[in-house]
C-alpha cells in the first residue's frame, strides 16, 4: 500500500543514467517543450521520486514519479537530477506512479483507461482502485467494464 512506503526526508542528487522507467508515459511535443522551457527558466520546482534498488552490479533506481521532469533534464543536457528516494516494492512503485498519473490535471481519457487497466491487471479490485485514486467506485467500475469489453 502507498501508506506503507517509507520515505527519506532529504533530496538526493542522483545520476539520471541509473534510473529505469517502469511505467513509461507519452506526452505531446507541445507539453514537453513547455516543461523543458519552464525548467530551463526557473529550475526544477519538485524533485522526481525514485525507489532505490540494490543489485549485484550496484545501486540503481526505479522511477516512481516524474518522467517528464527527468526527460526535460536530459533535454537540457543534465546528467544528474534531484530526487526523493523511497523504499518501495515493484507493486507499490507501480501504484504510486499510476496514482500520480491519474491525479494530473489534464490527463487524457486514454491514459486514465490505461492506468485503470494496469491496476486491474495487477489484481486490484475496483473498490481498491477507487479508494487509492479518489475516483468513484461507479466510475472505476464502468471504465473497467469498457476495458473488459475490448474498448480502446
Amino acid at each position: 500500500m502507498v501508506s506503507e512506503v517509507e520515505m527519506r526526508d532529504e533530496v538526493q542528487v542522483i545520476p539520471i543514467s541509473a534510473i529505469t522507467v517502469e511505467n513509461p508515459r507519452e506526452r505531446s511535443e507541445k507539453t514537453f517543450r513547455a516543461l523543458v522551457d519552464s525548467i530551463g527558466r526557473v529550475g526544477l520546482k519538485k524533485p522526481i521520486t525514485v525507489a532505490r534498488v540494490d543489485e549485484e552490479a550496484g545501486v540503481s533506481y526505479r522511477l516512481v514519479c516524474g518522467q517528464g521532469r527527468m526527460e526535460a533534464y536530459v533535454a537540457l543536457g543534465e546528467t544528474q537530477i534531484p530526487a526523493i528516494v523511497v523504499d518501495a516494492s515493484e507493486p507499490e512503485r507501480l501504484l504510486r506512479s499510476v496514482i500520480e498519473n491519474i491525479a494530473r490535471r489534464q490527463q487524457r481519457p486514454l491514459e486514465l483507461l490505461q492506468d485503470i487497466a494496469i491496476l486491474r491487471d495487477r489484481g486490484y479490485s475496483d473498490h481498491q482502485i477507487a479508494d487509492k485514486t479518489g475516483l468513484s467506485f461507479a466510475y472505476v467500475h464502468e471504465i473497467g467494464e469498457l476495458i473488459a469489453n475490448g474498448e480502446e
